[in-house]
Parts: C-alpha cells; structure tokens; sequence
C-alpha cells in the first residue's frame, strides 16, 4: 500500500524516499534539535536515530526549490518490533495501547522550515497522516509534543489546563515514567487562567487539541532535549468531523 501523494500551492505531499532522507535529517536538526537546544552542535548537522531506519516519513517538498520543507515521522506496529520499541515509550507507559487488539501509529519529529510556518504546511502534513493512518487501518495515533524549557511552572496554566480538560480515558491513559515524571496538575483548578493557558500552549498542541486529542497522565522532562514533553492520543473515529472532513477532500 502506497498514499497518493498530492500537491497544493507548489508544496507537494508524499511519503519520502530514500533519497530525501539528507535533507529531513538536516532540517529536523536545524529546525528542531537547534530550536530547543542552540548549545547543541552536531558535526554532520544532522538529527537521526535507531528509528530512522525502520519508518516512514510524510514531506512537505516545495517544487520551487525541491526542498524538503517539512516532516513527519510515522512508526507503525511493525516498525517498532524491529526497533525493539515505539520511541515513545522510553518517556511513557503506553501499555493501555498496545494491549488493544487494533493497529496504533506513532506520529513524531514533526517539524516545518520557519519560513513555511504559515499553516499552510503543517496543514497539508496533518492530511496526509491521517490519509496515511486511514490506509493502514490504524485506530489510534499517538506521540509526544514538548513545551520549550524543563520548568514546568512556566507553563502551570497549560500543563494544569490539560489536566482538568483533557486527559485520555483510563483504558487509553499512558503514563509519563517516573525517572523524570512531573505532574499535569501544577495549580488547583479554581486558580487556572484559561487565557493564560491557551498564551502558554504551543501551538502544535493546540492543534492537536483542536483534533480533540487527549493527554497522557503527566509529562516527561526530557532534561538532554531541554523540552517537557507530554503523551498525545488520537483516536480515528473520534476526530473533530470539522478538521476530518478537509483532511479527506481532494
């Protein structure tokens, strides 16, 4: 099974070949590892992983300049056996997950050119993974999502906003690990800002959010990325119908 790739405003959709894998490496590391972290300097300028090996990728290419101008990282079932894992779950227990008997799909190492960051792309990026998850019959998505920083008090609205609105259902529920586990639940709810809530929310989870994606029991402080990271869940049958419905038209 192949997706259809496809072409809006010069940008064009597909799953990446061998020979774009340069440049989805490269521009994740400018893109995101510099992005977190500017200390970090890597001789190749290139971020890659075990993972790498074994997934697919949905790019964003501008036909302009034949340059990958976005990504996404999709590890299904069987991706993860040959890795040994999903990389998920070095930061949480997705147990709840992979216990049901249906397919699950990580969806991660998204990153968009900043030139790019319009909308446009990261749009064109989110129809594809769900034409893609549709294509392989998955019922849940899932991956993490990072808050800038290791300090959970700077974003206690959010992450507390997250906890009080959000969370998976219990038989879905994963759980950040306890090595370096914080808690969603930074201030009691009467003492939650809803507009400084939706200030502090990157605006990847508030995408995701506005798929109705559920979250994770606490999050994860990834101290070597400098990001806090939190577990997102989407379930297929149960996207916002808004955002479904434009991801399946032509």
């Amino acid at each position: 099974m192949q997706l259809q790739e496809f072409i809006v405003n010069n940008i064009k959709i597909k799953v990446a070949t061998t020979d774009e894998k340069t440049q989805i490496y490269s521009l994740r590391y400018k893109s995101l590892i510099l992005d977190y972290d500017k200390s970090k300097k890597e001789s190749e300028g290139l971020d890659k992983d075990d993972y790498d090996d074994f997934c697919d990728y949905i790019v964003a290419i501008d036909m302009n300049t034949n340059e990958v101008v976005g990504t996404y990282r999709l590890i299904r079932k069987e991706h993860a056996q040959k890795a040994g894992m999903f990389s998920t779950e070095k930061e949480f227990n997705i147990d709840n997950l992979k216990n049901k008997n249906c397919d699950i799909l990580e969806i991660g190492r998204a990153v968009v050119k900043e030139e790019y960051r319009d909308g446009l792309v990261i749009g064109l990026l989110w129809k594809a993974v769900i034409r893609y998850a549709l294509l392989f019959k998955i019922k849940y998505l899932f991956g993490t999502a990072s808050f800038h920083g290791t300090d959970p008090k700077l974003y206690q609205h959010s992450l507390s906003s997250l906890y009080y609105n959000h969370l998976s259902p219990p038989d879905k529920r994963a759980f950040a690990r306890k090595d370096s586990r914080c808690d969603l639940q930074q201030l009691p709810i009467t003492e939650v800002d809803p507009f400084l809530a939706k200030k502090e929310m990157p605006p990847l989870i508030k995408g995701y959010l506005n798929l109705w994606a559920t979250i994770g029991e606490g999050a994860y402080i990834d101290h070597s990325f400098k990001s806090i990271d939190v577990l997102i869940l989407l379930e297929i049958d149960k996207i916002n119908p808004r955002y479904l419905q434009r991801y399946l038209e032509d």
